[in-house]
């Protein structure tokens, strides 16, 4: 029989002691008691804490800045090859569910908003007449004027590559001459010319 005594503090499990009979292993009693309490702590292997400390590096938590190195994409979203409308790679909702500004699987942006707020507002520096600030293109070119099909100039000049159809506001008037209308309407066209 061997009375109860304190091991060596180093947190082992199992004390081998020779008493002269051979080598014997001796189980720790508490072991019971620490797997119980390993079980119920919340991060027992800082794993959690090691992912976490590498997620904000990738995925800031709230209010977090997000560097990213110049030439390098933040994220991705891989698509099938053949693109659909029915699922969205990229999603807003409202806490109740309601979904809206959305890009889909195809590639499309839904623009929606949320209350009565601006479908879509785009802010650009004071650029000048021949700075593009919304391109539209029939191709996948990042020029600023490549295959332009539609143009919205940083002065607010729009230039359309096809024509331009749109019901006049309330009853149009059209003047010309080298000076603009004295008293302009709504829906009123000035070519000027001289």
């Amino acid at each position: 029989m061997v009375p109860p005594f304190y091991g060596p503090p180093t947190g082992s499990e199992r004390l081998w002691v020779d008493f002269g009979a051979g080598r014997v292993g001796l189980l720790a009693t508490n072991v019971g008691e620490r797997l119980v309490q390993h079980q119920g702590a919340a991060d027992p292997h800082q794993d959690r804490a090691y992912a976490d400390e590498r997620l904000l590096n990738y995925l800031p938590r709230t209010g977090a800045d997000l560097s990213v190195p110049a030439g390098a994409d933040w994220a991705r979203w891989v698509v099938p090859t053949i693109p659909d409308n029915t699922g969205s790679a990229w999603k807003l909702k409202t806490a109740d569910g309601t979904e809206y500004t959305r890009v889909l699987n195809s590639g499309t942006l839904l623009i929606d908003t949320n209350g009565p707020r601006p479908a879509l507002c785009i802010g650009a520096p004071a650029y000048g007449a021949g700075q593009v600030v919304i391109n539209v293109t029939n191709s996948r070119s990042t020029s600023s004027t490549a295959s332009s099909v539609l143009r919205v100039q940083g002065d607010g000049s729009v230039i359309s590559a096809g024509s331009v159809t749109a019901t006049n506001v309330g009853s149009a008037r059209v003047f010309s001459g080298p000076n603009a209308p004295a008293s302009p309407r709504p829906g009123d066209v000035w070519v000027q010319y001289g």
